[in-house]
């Protein structure tokens, strides 16, 4: 477990951004450090945050389990 899980939102919110993530076509896993969900993907997850719609509906589920930022981290 890292130091990102151990901190802040549960385990079951940040898998249920990730779920929302996926559905937005972005597979990812998501860690917590307080109120920052760091969503952890591959290039061609982010790429898919160069599209406005995207972004802010990712920014909405955020909010919605509890989230205040963003962070994006590539494998």
């Amino acid at each position: 477990m890292s130091i990102r899980r151990s901190l802040g939102q549960s385990t079951a919110e940040a898998d249920a951004l990730a779920a929302k993530l996926a559905e937005l076509g972005v597979p990812c896993r998501v860690e917590t450090r307080g109120n920052l969900a760091v969503i952890i993907t591959g290039a061609d997850g982010a790429k898919r945050f160069v599209e406005a719609e995207v972004r802010k509906s990712a920014l909405a589920a955020a909010r919605e389990n509890g989230y205040t930022h963003l962070a994006l981290e590539l494998e």
